[in-house]
């Protein structure tokens, strides 16, 4: 270190210790891109690629709430379990009893494709659809061509062949969702050139008491924030109409293994997972992401007060009087241990922003560079030792 002084005149000592902290910095970045180049460009690496490129923070957050807080039970929604229905005439019938507890919304997680042999519970539930006005029906969005067109085939229910008959909604996730974590609902998507509205929105704006007139063709992050719904059997529906009076029902199978999709709280029912999205857009508490260029400066900014804090503690640690403590305090190990620390402090800090604020800041960047900072002190030394051993030799 006295020779590192010695290389530069006395009176710049402390201009160049920015200059080394805002290099360093700069190394370690630089280290992150070499390592996610590898990653990306080597087959062998390519799920550690994918599972970087999926990671967000908010998975971990949501984990700590998890295992940390009671899950509050829902308000707003109840499920009601089709899973053990097996016929129209049955899921009719369920409907029936539901709109007998009055409730203000259903949301029919199913779509009644073509006719069955059983014409009467085809017109059972063509009857249950004609007569209630406040049901929300689904239908899928297939075979997605390009932004302009969007999707070019969508599958009704057969009594909803008629535009404006019933009220639908497509129950599609975002496309950029169908291999990884589903985190995010759509509000609107093009279908044959023309705006649609999802199962999500038509539910969300009849329970609110009004239409829609202009969708709205964006992505709302859903807030997963750990949540208990209420789950109903057809067969307990009169039993409880408590929970199904004034609510927003939704109408579906839990333990339909094909309808089963992985969310950050793990792998989750689709009507459990509408019931998540449902609940973000009325109690309006969406997770804002913090945007690319502002996550940049944020994470160099980070890195860089890692970087002074670590100098600090280095300096520290090499001016104890104790050989023993200065030993001990400059190890590596150690080293390692309070950059642990520093990394658990940033940590905390955006978990306090998100979780009073709903604001997610993606720290990937950021800790991947934390983890590469020692590496980086340890070049940007070497560097200044040849640099130093150079000029004496002239």
């Amino acid at each position: 270190m006295q020779n590192v002084k010695h290389f530069f005149p006395k009176k710049y000592f402390q201009v160049r210790s920015l200059l080394r902290h805002f290099i360093v910095t700069v190394l370690a970045f630089l280290l992150v891109a070499v390592f996610a180049f590898t990653a990306y460009k080597m087959p062998f690496m390519s799920p550690i690629a994918e599972a970087i490129k999926d990671y967000k923070m908010t998975d971990v957050y949501y984990h700590i709430l998890q295992d940390t807080e009671e899950a509050d039970t829902s308000d707003v929604v109840t499920i009601v379990d089709m899973s053990d229905l097996y016929t129209r005439r049955e899921l009719a019938e369920a409907l029936e009893t539901i709109e007998q507890c009055q409730p203000r919304v259903i949301g029919v997680d199913v779509v009644f494709e073509g006719l069955k042999e059983d014409t009467i519970g085809d017109e059972m539930i063509a009857e249950v659809a004609m007569t209630h006005k406040n049901i929300v029906f689904s239908y899928r969005l297939l075979d997605y061509e390009n932004d302009s067109i969007g999707h070019t085939i969508t599958v009704h229910s057969f009594f909803a062949q008629e535009k404006g008959v019933v009220t639908e909604g497509y129950t599609n996730m975002p496309r950029n969702l169908y291999g990884g974590l589903k985190r995010q609902l759509s509000l609107g998507e093009k279908a044959e050139g023309k705006l649609v509205p999802s199962f999500i929105a038509q539910t969300v704006a009849m329970y609110k008491g009004h239409k829609i007139d202009e969708v709205n063709q964006s992505v709302v992050n859903i807030n997963f924030i750990p949540r208990k719904y209420r789950i109903l059997s057809p067969d307990s529906i009169a039993l409880h109409p408590e929970y199904i009076k004034g609510k927003l029902v939704l109408f579906g199978a839990i333990k339909e293994e094909n309808d089963r999709h992985y969310t950050p709280l793990g792998k989750m029912a689709g009507v459990e997972l509408l019931a998540y999205a449902v609940e973000t857009l009325l109690r309006q508490s969406e997770i804002r992401e913090v945007n690319m260029w502002a996550t940049a400066v944020i994470s160099f900014l980070m890195v860089l007060l890692t970087q002074m804090m670590l100098s600090t503690y280095v300096y520290w640690a090499q001016h104890r009087r104790i050989a023993f403590f200065r030993v001990i305090l400059s190890a590596s190990f150690t080293k390692g241990y309070m950059m642990f620390f520093i990394i658990c402090f940033w940590m905390w800090v955006s978990f306090i922003l998100f979780y009073n604020y709903d604001v997610t800041l993606n720290l990937g960047l950021a800790f991947s560079a934390m983890a590469l900072l020692i590496l980086a002190r340890c070049i940007y030394d070497e560097v200044i030792v040849v640099l130093y051993d150079k000029k004496n030799e002239k």
